[in-house]
């Protein structure tokens, strides 16, 4: 199965919640991308906007791959200057204004219309699929972004920022391989003129340096809000997928194994009314969760209080995440000349790659 091959094949609409109003401090937009991250995105308009990238909120992180329309606020940004913004595969549509910007808890969910390609056989219809966190979560292109967050709570900011900046992968085009091996021969010189222009992350934390040389714990406040406090938070979703799977196949017979950027997990097709920890420094388990759980994390050498970060805001307490889900308003296409439509509605905070690579 191909999927993304072209951005219409992969069709993201968020389902949002907004009290629109005539007047306010938050000025309210769609944003409709293609081939953009959403992070990069909201750089790229904040920076054509003169305006800090704090001042924009959003619902959920969407993918590079993909036409995706999503909701955005911008504080104190006036109707003007979004109206007259023009960039390349966005666009951009003043929708109102209210009083508070928008945030996860506003959105209820994603309708997604995807074509997969390269079939050998017709899509199987299911109901439901293990909730497990994909590719995106973890870097997307760049799957490291767990390892960033592990190196953060264990208070090793240097090597956290060395994740951001060094090791290429193959996939990355050849100057941001280039310029991410010169940095780590020359680590400790630190010259943005080294990144490509659009690798805007990299070029903030390297200019933080070039005034702040040993400082790695401020440069990693360099990086977008919500990239910044995704760090730990991947890592935690790492441990969630490996030790939900572990459940999985010890529970289930019939399991098999699906591909993602770390590895491999064990998923079914059946549904379970089952809440699996997100672990932090107050979770509190019994039975088989505490077996597995807690014998994951010997193996990567943490404990509770690891997740008690010396940072706030990445500090957490932990949390649940249902290990199932049900997929609402399911429809299949058509199969012919080896492709199939899909569309489906999942809510907040689970992956549409996940539920093809389960059909």
């Amino acid at each position: 199965m191909q999927i993304k091959e072209t951005p219409e094949d992969f069709v993201v609409e968020e389902v949002i919640k907004l009290n629109i109003k005539p007047n306010g401090e938050y000025s309210y937009f769609l944003l409709e991308k293609r081939n953009w991250t959403t992070l990069k995105a909201i750089e790229l308009i904040a920076n054509n906007l003169n305006a800090h990238i704090r001042r924009f909120s959003f619902a959920g992180q969407k993918d590079r791959a993909g036409i995706t329309k999503q909701y955005v606020s911008a504080f104190k940004v006036p109707r003007k200057n979004i109206e007259n913004l023009i960039i390349k595969d966005m666009k951009i549509t003043f929708i109102g204004y209210g009083d508070n910007p928008i945030s996860l808890g506003d959105l209820e969910g994603n309708k997604f219309t995807i074509l997969a390609r390269d079939l050998s056989k017709p899509l199987t219809k299911i109901s439901s699929f293990v909730n497990y966190f994909d590719d995106q979560r973890f870097g997307g292109y760049r799957p490291n972004l767990h390892l960033v967050g592990k190196s953060i709570l264990e208070k090793n900011y240097e090597q956290a920022v060395k994740y951001l900046l060094l090791y290429p992968f193959s996939n990355e085009t050849k100057d941001y391989v280039k310029a991410r091996k010169r940095q780590e021969k020359e680590w400790g010189k630190w010259h943005t003129d080294r990144y490509p222009k659009y690798l805007t992350t990299e070029r903030k934390i390297i200019s933080y340096l070039f005034k702040n040389p040993k400082d790695f714990k401020g440069a990693l406040k360099q990086l977008p809000r919500q990239l910044y406090t995704m760090t730990t938070q991947s890592y935690q979703s790492f441990l969630w997928n490996e030790s939900l799977s572990r459940y999985i196949k010890e529970t289930f017979s019939d399991a098999k194994t699906i591909d993602y950027s770390l590895g491999k997990l064990f998923t079914i097709n059946n549904y379970e009314d089952l809440d699996w920890p997100i672990v932090g420094y107050k979770t509190k388990l019994k039975g088989k969760q505490k077996e597995i759980i807690e014998g994951l994390m010997k193996e990567e050498g943490i404990n509770y209080d690891f997740f008690n970060s010396e940072i706030p805001a990445l500090a957490s307490e932990g949390l649940t995440r249902k290990a199932f889900i049900k997929i609402k308003d399911f429809k299949l296409e058509k199969f012919e000349n080896n492709q199939q439509q899909v569309s489906f509605f999942l809510p907040k905070g689970s992956h549409a790659t996940m539920v093809m690579k389960n059909l």
